[in-house]
């Protein structure tokens, strides 16, 4: 008996035997490649997700574009409006982060401000349209004159004195009453490079991107860890301690004189508004304060500047800052912003 249980034949039917029962027992067999298409399965899922929640809770995936500029460097994409961190930002025909408005004024009864200035002004994605400073200001002004305003925003992140030139002598003043430029410190030696940056840099995007995660990729992601897509420090001259060449201050210079001349030119009045970093409202102006200064008191163009009324809500103990960036203002900035904008416009309308 020994032997024959040992055969091939009790062998293969107890083999057979084992078979039927783990079939009986319906334990689910994994099919050739099961593990490949949970793993895919698992990616797109998380992808999807990624992409949702990016667009829908963040905000991305629609940043305002730019095109280049032979002139001017670059500016913005004009007659769009796009959303971002759920905040709108429209751009005029004429490029400007400004509501649509005719190329010459309506009524003799209009009042029209011009603003020219560089990312202060611009206010920058993470304040809606409504709350930005020259929106501000265009309310307040028409509670002041009970007049209709127009108030125009020409301005692009790291736009210089030459920049804003160019921008003026493309398009003109508007039939402006009144053309404020809105400078910093650090433009005085903001000189144009023309180094390309639309569609290079994660700060100039040409192209609306495919999905909003990328959008996190180029924007955000590879720029800070990867230095993949940084804009060049030639372009981005906002750190006001970076060491200025002679040629540079005197190009930004002239041109502010020029931007001056021209508004003149046009009919318009004219002044001054300097915004001051964190550092110099904690401490004194920089060089390119008082070299700014200079050219508007050589010019006799009315100046004025937001220090006292940054100053005072940091002694009251409220930031007008973005925290970690000492020159960008957020929602309280732009209101103080906005009234040292409107105490230049009274300077100038009162001017000869």
């Amino acid at each position: 008996m020994s032997h024959l249980s040992h055969s091939p034949l009790a062998t293969a039917r107890a083999r057979d035997f084992d078979h039927r029962a783990l079939a009986a027992l319906n334990f689910p067999s994994q099919p050739r490649g099961g593990k490949l298409k949970f793993f895919l399965a698992a990616i797109l899922a998380l992808s999807v997700a990624s992409e949702l929640f990016c667009r829908f809770i963040v905000g991305l995936g629609d940043p305002p574009l730019y095109q280049a500029d032979p002139t001017m460097e670059y500016m913005l994409q004009p007659g769009k409006t796009y959303h971002r961190f759920h905040h709108r930002f429209s751009v005029n025909a004429y490029g400007m982060r400004a509501d649509d408005f005719p190329l010459h004024k309506s009524s003799p009864e209009e009042l029209r401000v011009l603003i020219v200035g560089d990312s202060v002004v611009y206010g920058g994605v993470r304040i809606d349209q409504r709350l930005i400073d020259t929106e501000i200001l265009k309310r307040n002004l028409q509670r002041q004159y009970h007049r209709p305003v127009v108030i125009g925003n020409a301005s692009a992140k790291s736009w210089g004195p030459p920049n804003e030139l160019a921008y003026l002598k493309r398009f003109g003043t508007f039939d402006a009453d009144v053309v404020i430029l809105a400078l910093s410190s650090h433009d005085y030696a903001d000189a144009p490079t023309f180094i390309p940056v639309v569609g290079i840099s994660g700060d100039y995007p040409g192209k609306r991107p495919w999905f909003a995660i990328t959008d996190l990729l180029r924007t955000y992601i590879l720029p800070t860890y990867f230095h993949w897509g940084v804009t060049p420090p030639e372009v981005d001259r906002t750190n006001i301690t970076i060491a200025e060449s002679e040629r540079d201050i005197a190009v930004c210079r002239e041109a502010e004189r020029a931007l001056f001349t021209f508004v003149r030119e046009h009919n318009a009045k004219v002044a001054l508004v300097q915004h001051l970093s964190l550092p110099e409202v904690k401490g004194t102006g920089q060089p390119g304060y008082f070299a700014n200064q200079a050219v508007a008191q050589a010019e006799q163009v009315p100046f004025t500047d937001d220090a006292g009324d940054l100053r005072a809500q940091l002694k009251a103990g409220k930031n007008p800052f973005f925290k970690g960036d000492p020159l960008h203002l957020n929602g309280l900035g732009q209101i103080v912003l906005a009234r040292t904008l409107q105490r230049a416009v009274v300077q100038a309308l009162q001017s000869n």
